[in-house]
């Protein structure tokens, strides 16, 4: 259930980016919700490639609400 929850906030994150409307604040908040939920399955699978790829997104992420907020 952990990853459904990923997986759908990650998308909808992306859509809301990606339709250049205005709301991409929220957008990178799906997005790092979705990472969060993504890197917690990741650990609790021990999928060590998935714990790296999951980890560099959630960093990403919190890099681009920072700047936006800047």
């Amino acid at each position: 259930m952990v990853a459904w929850i990923g997986t759908i906030f990650g998308v909808l994150g992306a859509m809301l980016v990606a339709s250049n409307s205005g709301v991409n604040d929220i957008g990178y908040i799906f997005f790092t919700v979705g990472s969060a939920f993504s890197l917690y399955n990741a650990v609790k699978i021990k999928d060590n490639a998935g714990i790296t790829l999951w980890l560099v997104f959630f960093l990403i992420n919190i890099f681009g609400i920072v700047s936006y907020l800047k």
